[in-house]
């Protein structure tokens, strides 16, 4: 490991690796050139996450965390890790994949709101005791690229207070969630917002989502000045997008998934639109109008 390490720049480790690395046999430089890890089978009972582990490398811009019991990604109790926070790496993209114990991605003072200012692509798969995206700490200011991969337990991806901060996001992947009811859901702070802007999202698929209604069942309006891809496929209770205004300027089709082949489908308007696909799905002929 000693010789082979160090001129590396993509590396996995397990927690037996970890507990080594952490007991102090590496110079704290050792790790300077890596990129890319993945931490996988952290299967302690009771697992803090690694932050001070972590805080060896400082060029990391990519991180997964796979096959692990952490509840949520927040460091430990102890003060010291806690002070050293700021020193962590500034990732740019997250992969979380079969962590089946957590429940929040990190709590409030948990580091990985720093390490999040950074993040432009977020994937979360097979997470099924996950119960939401939103933190009180989660900035997602700088994220570009979303992707949620059967999470079976998550019913709403953000509250309304939270979606806030997705200003740069551009792609949002939500397939094979099947308590998914809506992507943006209601919260307390509410009142203080009546519009939801998301100003640079190109891109929305939404696949296989038995139990989705709607985007937002809540009285929002929603604009999406850069929406030209929209791809809906087996989610057979959206019956529409949301219950308030909605503005999709250069959208100008909605793209399903028939199998092998893809259809486009337009009515006018989004809202239109999926109205009239749920109508097709039950036996309702499709009569498409001019946009």
């Amino acid at each position: 490991m000693r010789t082979v390490i160090p001129q590396l720049e993509d590396v996995s480790f397990s927690s037996d690796d970890i507990a080594m690395i952490c007991n102090g046999q590496f110079a704290d430089d050792f790790f300077y050139h890596i990129k890319v890890l993945r931490i996988t089978s952290y299967l302690s009972e009771s697992p803090a996450f690694p932050f001070g582990f972590l805080q060896r490398f400082y060029n990391l811009e990519w991180l997964g965390v796979y096959d692990s019991n952490f509840k949520e990604i927040s460091a430990s109790d102890d003060g010291e890790e806690k002070q050293k926070v700021w020193t962590l790496p500034k990732v740019r993209e997250l992969k979380l994949r079969r962590l089946y114990k957590i429940e929040h991605l990190w709590n409030e003072d948990s580091p990985m709101g720093h390490i999040c200012a950074n993040l432009k692509t977020l994937h979360v798969w097979e997470c099924h005791s996950l119960i939401s995206l939103g933190s009180s700490s989660a900035s997602f200011q700088n994220l570009t690229t979303l992707d949620v991969w059967k999470c079976n337990g998550i019913a709403e991806l953000f509250t309304f207070s939270k979606v806030q901060s997705l200003v740069r996001l551009v792609k949002m992947r939500i397939r094979e969630c099947e308590m998914m009811k809506q992507v943006i859901g209601s919260d307390d702070e509410e009142a203080t917002y009546s519009e939801i802007f998301f100003q640079k999202l190109e891109c929305l698929e939404l696949d296989c989502l038995q139990s989705l209604k709607s985007f937002s069942s809540g009285n929002y309006s929603f604009k999406f000045p850069s929406l030209v891809k929209v791809m809906v496929s087996k989610c057979p209770s959206l019956k529409s997008f949301c219950n308030g205004a909605l503005s999709t300027p250069k959208l100008r089709k909605v793209q399903l998934k028939k199998t092998k082949d893809s259809v486009e489908r337009w009515a006018g308007e989004l809202n239109a639109t999926l109205e009239k696909l749920h109508e097709e799905e039950n036996g309702v002929q499709f009569l498409e109008e001019e946009s």
